[in-house]
């Protein structure tokens, strides 16, 4: 490997699948994934090319991995496993396929060995499901928590769920925030009116929180595009416009990302 953590770079195709590949030699690839699978893509691509590295070039086509190997990769073991659930090994094929259609690759070729080729982690030959619930059994084995794949209806749907989420967390991160939040901050996530009429997100840190419908913010970001919204602005936000919730410190980073950052990795709107 060139560098000291694998490298995996991102695309969105044009169905909204979602291809991984990173720049080892010779590359891998995670052949494209669901369009809410992104983050999964990405967990695997880093294990497994982890893994290979480790194996210093000794690739077979068979590899077991284990919720021990993610302990050896310093940045998945910060965050993995999610689930509490028992999960197992789990056994992958590494074959030696070319990109999918449609992407660079397509037509770049080695000048000895033609079209470029990827290592690609696939299903086991017995495996009779779809590739996209292939993924959600390998992350969730590895303790993952990988959504069922979505359609494309299916970030309209996750946002409104995530919404309803937070109001029902609201209680307890008010009890929360009046008992001092034991040295970290608690940050809100509302949608402003642009001057188009959509919506702009942005971030406040509440400030007082006496009412259990009202709460008392500062915003934290300078809308672009919201007239009448500055930068360290108070507001007096009703409760059922929180969107999503933060909480973290400069020092400890963030310790709960909320509902909507999860979603945003789920579809590659950011990536790790």
């Amino acid at each position: 490997m060139f560098f000291d953590k694998p490298m995996v770079l991102h695309s969105t195709r044009d169905d909204g699948r979602h291809w991984l590949t990173t720049m080892d030699i010779p590359p891998l690839q995670i052949w494209p994934v669901a369009r809410n699978h992104c983050r999964a893509g990405h967990f695997l691509a880093t294990l497994v090319a982890a893994k290979l590295a480790a194996l210093k070039g000794d690739v077979s086509e068979e590899m077991t991995l284990s919720r021990a190997d993610i302990k050896s990769v310093n940045s998945l073991s910060k965050r993995y496993p999610e689930l509490k659930t028992e999960g197992g090994d789990v056994s992958i094929r590494l074959l030696m396929m070319k990109g999918p259609e449609g992407n660079e690759f397509e037509d770049e070729e080695d000048e000895d060995d033609g079209p470029v080729q990827f290592i690609t982690p696939q299903p086991p030959q017995d495996w009779t499901a779809s590739y996209d619930q292939w993924i959600v059994h390998v992350g969730r084995q590895l303790g993952v928590d990988v959504p069922e794949p979505a359609d494309e209806t299916g970030y309209e749907k996750a946002m409104a769920n995530a919404a309803v989420e937070l109001q029902q967390q609201l209680p307890s991160l008010r009890k929360r925030f009046l008992a001092g939040m034991d040295g970290l901050n608690l940050g809100f996530k509302i949608g402003l009116t642009t001057q188009k009429g959509g919506k702009e997100y942005v971030w406040v840190r509440p400030t007082s929180w006496q009412e259990e419908s009202v709460a008392t913010c500062v915003l934290e970001s300078q809308p672009r595009d919201c007239q009448g919204y500055k930068l360290g602005q108070t507001l007096d936000l009703p409760v059922a416009e929180l969107l999503d919730y933060a909480i973290g410190s400069p020092k400890a980073g963030i310790v709960e990302p909320g509902l909507t950052q999860r979603i945003a990795e789920d579809y590659g709107l950011v990536i790790m």
